[in-house]
């Protein structure tokens, strides 16, 4: 694919995994982070999704979780390339997503009485990581963690109530080793949740456009990944993966001026917003990131939803009216030149 254009977009470190202060428990529900276990086996998420915006220098990502949480002690991890901060995010930007991104309402008038169907249009061994920060964001306790190796950060995790399952926290050692730094959030609260957790926005440095999702590697069960892009031209995937797995660009257009002023400020003046949907059948399949670049044209993409309307006249269907008039009107003019001829 020729690239014509640099992107100004990131899509940032959302490869999230979820895990339970309980050893000997396995997983309740697949996501795209790769799984959810709780104490009571009963914690699960329904839905992810993720803003990306990247300013060239500076990362973005505005995540939010649907969650279903009896109480029983849960959390989740996230690797960033670079040490993050963490800061709680505005539903209202969700909300503004849905109104760019609806179906394009198109008007047809009929004038016949008959339907038919309209058209629907990317340390040294054993040592344990550095805590950078921590931050409590409602329900959630989020802590950046930087540097240590799988053993010690294992062991952190452990003595921190994050107890992963061994073939998961497998999947943190290439990031590692590769100098990425995580995220650790764990709900804190004891009551029962239903529903969408409030937004969290994480912000770091980084110079690539990935999407992690090498730990979902873990996962046993289908994963989907619900992505909103901004940039300054329509992406998508170009990964080793990608051949793999379904991606369905849902939108991908220009927007106009955004009012919601959080989801302004990642947009950072880039008015091509791009969402993607993507279907992973087979998780264990999964070999690299997501890796995300300009596609070849900025081809729009909208759904549209026709809305019908049959003119009537005195009632009946408009277009057998006038045809009827007309056939009456042909009759009138056809009788007046034969009585005419007749005449002569």
């Amino acid at each position: 694919m020729g690239m014509r254009y640099a992107v100004r977009s990131f899509v940032v470190t959302v490869g999230v995994v979820l895990a339970a202060a309980s050893a000997a428990v396995a997983p309740a529900a697949a996501c795209a982070c790769g799984g959810v276990v709780s104490g009571g086996n009963s914690a699960r998420v329904d839905s992810e999704t993720a803003v990306l915006g990247w300013d060239g220098t500076r990362e973005t990502v505005l995540m939010r979780l649907g969650m279903q949480f009896d109480g029983a002690d849960a959390a989740l991890i996230v690797p960033t390339p670079t040490p993050a901060t963490v800061s709680a995010g505005s539903s209202a930007s969700f909300s503004e997503l849905s109104r760019l991104t609806a179906p394009e309402v198109v008007k047809e008038y009929h004038w016949f009485g008959s339907d038919y169907d309209g058209a629907t249009s990317g340390a040294a061994p054993g040592s344990g990581p550095d805590v950078l920060g921590q931050v409590q964001l409602g329900p959630l306790e989020a802590t950046t963690l930087r540097g240590g190796d799988l053993t010690g950060v294992r062991e952190w995790l452990d003595a921190n109530g994050y107890q992963l399952r061994p073939e998961v926290s497998a999947t943190l050692d290439p990031y590692l080793r590769e100098g990425w730094s995580f995220v650790a959030m764990r709900l804190t609260s004891s009551k029962p949740l239903s529903g969408e957790l409030d937004p969290v926005r994480l912000t770091f440095d980084s110079d690539r456009l990935v999407y992690p999702m090498r730990m979902s590697a873990a996962a046993t069960r289908p994963q989907s990944v619900h992505l909103y892009v901004f940039s300054d031209h329509r992406v998508a995937r170009v990964d080793a993966d990608t051949a793999t797995q379904s991606t369905t660009t849902e939108f991908a257009s220009p927007i106009g001026e955004l009012t919601d002023p959080d989801l302004k400020a990642l947009a950072g003046g880039k008015n091509y917003l791009t969402e993607l949907s993507v279907n992973i059948p087979q998780p264990s399949t999964i070999t690299s990131d997501f890796t995300l670049a300009a596609a070849w044209k900025d081809v729009t993409v909208r759904d549209r939803v026709v809305s019908k309307e049959y003119v009537q006249i005195l009632g009946f269907p408009a277009g057998y009216v006038l045809i009827i008039a007309g056939l009456s009107v042909i009759g009138v003019i056809a009788g007046a030149v034969l009585r005419r001829r007749s005449a002569g």
